[in-house]
């Protein structure tokens, strides 16, 4: 059974892929299948997402899915957040200067008509944390939260819930940023250290003891103090989807 849900669905899979860049979330994927209109059983089977999911699952080395079948797919940004790749077309996607995910979502927020000019402007600019957000945040922290460092030309305003997974409002907002110099944005935006709510740190077992050392992160010490519930929710978010256990 699971071999002939994999004929009838890899090659729609595959196609959507391709249509939309190379890469898409699964919500993406799952639209664009729709629209072409040709998938077996789309019609008739009301759990054919749930079969278009567990087929990429299945071809993709890096979920508990994997059972051996050929490689095809990747997860984007990790197993969390539900992006996913062609391998075939992963240097297209990684060498981009905007991957067509985000590229999407820049080019739907440029055709918002309910936002203002300046809205869509400071909405853009924040994908790379500038503008309006990197504004704030450097007002909200002032220097870099783990290391203190506070010359604004060695800090980056790092959204916690990353931008493509944010709403509009999400994605401009104090409660949802952290500053950072540029090796602890780095750990962060991998996934590589978090921080509880509680505002400790926490490194993932994916850093070597040897690198882990040379970091220099003490998981004793409160470096993210008074979280508010918005900012708990964030970090939270960033916990269970982006950190890498």
């Amino acid at each position: 059974m699971t071999d002939n849900l994999d004929t009838s669905y890899l090659g729609e899979i595959i196609r959507a892929l391709e249509q939309l860049g190379g890469a898409a979330s699964l919500a993406e994927i799952n639209e664009q299948i729709y629209n072409n209109g040709t998938m077996p059983y789309m019609r008739t089977n009301s759990n054919w997402k749930d079969n278009v999911r567990s087929t990429i699952q299945r071809h993709c080395n890096s979920t508990r899915s994997y059972k051996g079948a050929a490689d095809l797919f990747y997860s984007v940004y990790g197993l969390g957040e539900g992006f996913w790749g062609l391998k075939a077309r992963i240097e297209d996607v990684e060498l981009s200067n905007i991957n067509p995910i985000e590229q999407r979502q820049i080019d739907s927020i440029v055709k918002n008509h309910s936002l203002a000019q300046t809205e869509k402007e400071a909405i853009i600019l924040s994908r790379r944390g500038q503008g309006e957000f990197r504004k704030r945040i450097i007002e909200k922290y002032k220097s870099c939260v783990v290391t203190g460092i506070s010359d604004k030309r060695l800090l980056i305003a790092s959204h916690i819930k990353p931008w493509r997974s944010a709403t509009n409002t999400e994605r401009l907002s104090s409660e949802n940023g952290l500053l950072l110099s540029p090796l602890y944005d780095k750990l962060f935006d991998l996934g590589l250290i978090t921080f509880k709510t509680n505002g400790c740190i926490v490194i993932s077992s994916k850093i070597s003891d040897n690198d882990r050392a040379r970091i220099c992160i003490d998981d004793t010490c409160c470096y993210v103090n008074d979280m508010s519930e918005e900012l708990r929710k964030n970090m939270e978010y960033h916990n269970d989807m982006i950190f890498i256990r």
